[in-house]
């Protein structure tokens, strides 16, 4: 079977299965791909959703032994939203990785609406929103990364996929830059 694809989504999946060693090379982690969990596209409902307690989904969740990159993933074929040839994360994403550490570094493992019970209000103040609400598909989602990620250490990761020369990037996230060439067209072949 012959899988082609194009755009941002397909060439990040390409990238996190064809291309995982490479990522893990660039920064500067030992494990081998075999030894990890990738989650693509974990969904922790809508970004600005009606629901309060939603805050989007990242494009990839990769966990090695000891450590969790949290992907925003970006791509050259969205040039036109890079002002002046720079690249920036939004605020919406940024707040994403900031609502997932605090979920990671607070989550022990114990029964969710425990958990919401005893952290809804510092999580109100902290971020303006609620809590996910226990036995919701979100919380599920939600709590089934966060059971991967418990005890690891969490770095946000900025995967940059181009053809040509990348530009210019502020970012506080570490940033990964990995190189494709289209196979058909502007198709590219999963192989």
């Amino acid at each position: 079977m012959k899988i082609l694809g194009y755009g941002e989504d397909f060439i990040t999946f390409w990238a996190i299965t064809m291309k995982l060693g490479e990522i893990l090379s660039q920064l500067n982690d030992d494990a081998s791909p075999e030894d990890c969990t990738v989650f693509y596209r974990p969904s922790f409902g809508r970004r600005g959703g009606a629901k309060r307690s939603e805050f989007g989904e990242f494009d990839a969740v990769i966990i090695t032994p000891k450590t969790v990159y949290l992907v925003e993933s970006k791509w050259d074929g969205s040039e036109a939203s890079f002002p002046n040839n720079v690249l920036k994360l939004g605020d919406v994403q940024i707040q994403r990785h900031r609502i997932f550490r605090w979920y990671h570094e607070n989550w022990k493992g114990e029964n969710w609406k425990e958990f919401a019970q005893k952290h809804a209000q510092e999580f109100r103040t902290k971020f303006g929103r609620s809590i996910v609400r226990e036995n919701s598909l979100l919380s599920q989602n939600l709590m089934r990364v966060l059971n991967k990620t418990r005890g690891k250490k969490l770095v946000d990761i900025l995967l940059f996929l181009h053809r040509k020369e990348p530009p210019r990037i502020q970012t506080n996230f570490k940033v990964v830059k990995i190189k494709y060439e289209p196979t058909e067209g502007e198709y590219l072949e999963l192989t």
